[in-house]
């Protein structure tokens, strides 16, 4: 059946719609921009670790871009062309770093815009730096473990032969002195004063048998008694001194009574008064053939 005119263009806008949707959604899926509202900015890597077309551009976590073309120039350059938002435009400390998203091996870019003032020329590119990866971490630390076991084998195998080597020579030295000990000073000495402690002993015997054991025996218990006696006498002594306190008994009065020291006192006084009376006037004492005495 033959078309008609507005079959035609009916059939013709839907194709054209139908791919415009398809451009469209590949463009979107693919990270890609239909305007040219970014700026493009080219960042050399020596190693971009499989980074490709299309992978995003984050700023602080922000997808504010995407990669739109990576080129190889020569061994150890590779110039990645990058497509972002004017609002993260570079600046002159501008930097980019590629980075993993997974352990499944997609990459991005984590682009930082720089904070000075001047904005980085169009014909100037940055330089990227490529943090190590997850093999060549686990590489590395392989490599630092096998270097550590090394060195702590010959360490080890060093202090082993040293320890043994120390073992040995005192092991040697142990046994020359055993073999040397039956004549040794020290074995001579010890021999010397059991010898002399045995002669000690010896003559302690004899003494405890004989006649001088017999009269250590009696002084021991002439000790002894006079040992009970003097407690006796301590005894004594101390009742005596209790009483004396107390004012019991003529000693005891005379400890504590003060009439005797009184009279002492006033004989001693009126002896002193006489005496002195009579050396200043002897003649109220004294007559030829006669010694009169009196007494006040």
């Amino acid at each position: 059946m033959d078309l008609t005119y507005k079959q035609e263009v009916g059939v013709g806008a839907l194709v054209i719609v139908g791919v415009a949707l398809f451009l469209f959604a590949m463009f979107w899926l693919t990270g890609r921009s239909l305007g040219s509202e970014g700026a493009r900015v080219d960042v050399v890597f020596t190693n971009v670790a499989g980074l490709k077309q299309g992978d995003p551009v984050l700023v602080s976590g922000v997808k504010k871009g995407r990669v739109a073309n990576v080129r190889l120039e020569r061994v150890g350059s590779v110039r990645v062309t990058l497509e972002v938002g004017r609002d993260v435009r570079p600046r002159l400390d501008a930097s980019a770093i590629v980075a993993s998203v997974d352990f499944l091996g997609a990459k991005f870019i984590d682009f930082n815009p720089g904070s000075r003032d001047e904005f980085l020329p169009a014909d100037r590119a940055i330089t990227g730096a490529n943090p190590p990866g997850l093999t060549d971490v686990a590489s590395g630390v392989a490599t630092r473990a096998n270097e550590l076991l090394a060195n702590a084998s010959s360490l080890v195998s060093e202090q082993l032969a040293v320890d043994i080597h120390n073992t040995m020579i005192a092991t040697q030295r142990a046994m020359n002195l055993l073999s040397e000990a039956p004549e040794g000073a020290f074995v001579k000495q010890t021999t010397r004063t059991l010898a002399a402690t045995e002669r000690v002993m010896a003559r302690v015997d004899s003494m405890l048998g004989s006649g001088t054991g017999r009269s250590l025996d009696t002084l021991s218990a002439n000790l002894a008694t006079l040992t009970n006696h003097l407690g006796s006498a301590t005894v004594a002594i101390d009742t005596l001194l209790r009483r004396m306190n107390r004012g019991e008994g003529s000693l005891g009065k005379l400890a504590s009574d003060s009439t005797l020291y009184n009279d002492l006192h006033e004989l001693s006084v009126a002896l002193t008064a006489l005496l002195k009376d009579l050396k200043e006037h002897p003649d109220k004492y004294m007559k030829p053939g006669l010694i009169r005495v009196k007494v006040f």
